[in-house]
């Protein structure tokens, strides 16, 4: 069996390297050749790994929390601007409760949406609790704003929703490169020597069609690796260049 060079592989191609390792044992007669206990092994250890290199990409959460963020910007810049153009109906009644629910916007911050996430979270809470009290129910009935603040409340809960599923689904997902690496490469090393033991002590085609199959595969990822391995370590010294100069 040809030997691998673990350190020239990347995540990824690491996760490529092995997921393919998978598909080409699973193809053969595992049970059979006594490799079954070594393969389910590796398929638990990649899982865990493939979970550590997921997360560590761009987090999946970022594009829905920007959209609901903007969604909620937009809520608020809606109901922001009704408040104002109110302050222009003839009613003097309608006029007044504009003001003092401009008034309490400005307190919170008018641009309360150009905020850090979780600061404007906060001023939105703030908000919305006090538009939403007694104090400010006759100004929201007199200009008829219930529906925009119902709106902007939802997409505000929607948004808090949205933080507390990361955070769980992060609490859930504990696996890191550090701890998930070396245990799929020790069982991959232990399934292909296991491969390598079985074809030296029994005499089964499947076994041999099987060596050749990976060596094919392991020589073609290795060659990738090795590339791909000279390219990042020529473009390190042209940095260390480039800043010793």
């Amino acid at each position: 069996m040809k030997k691998i060079s673990y350190y020239l592989f990347s995540h990824n191609a690491l996760l490529t390297l092995i997921k393919d390792i998978i598909s080409i044992v699973e193809k053969a007669p595992v049970a059979e050749l006594g490799l079954q206990v070594f393969l389910d092994i590796v398929k638990a250890k990649f899982a865990n790994y493939e979970s550590a290199v997921t997360r560590d990409k761009v987090n999946p959460y970022t594009a829905k929390l920007n959209e609901a963020d903007q969604e909620r910007d937009d809520r608020f810049i809606g109901f922001k601007s009704y408040v104002a153009a109110c302050k222009y109906r003839k009613s003097r009644a309608w006029l007044e409760a504009a003001e003092e629910i401009e008034k309490l916007v400005a307190h919170h911050g008018s641009e309360l949406y150009r905020m850090a996430n979780a600061e404007e979270s906060a001023a939105l809470d703030n908000l919305i609790a006090d538009l939403m009290s007694e104090a400010y129910h006759p100004f929201i009935a007199k200009i008829k704003a219930e529906d925009w603040l119902n709106e902007m409340n939802k997409d505000q809960l929607g948004y808090k929703a949205l933080i507390q599923e990361q955070v769980e689904q992060t609490d859930r997902n504990t696996n890191s490169l550090e701890n998930t690496q070396k245990p799929l490469i020790m069982a991959n090393r232990a399934l292909l020597s296991m491969i390598e033991l079985q074809q030296t002590a029994i005499n089964n085609p499947a076994l041999g069609e099987l060596v050749d199959q990976l060596n094919n595969h392991i020589s073609k990822s290795m060659a990738n690796a090795r590339l791909s391995h000279s390219l990042n370590e020529n473009e390190k010294e042209a940095d260390q260049e480039a800043l010793s100069e």
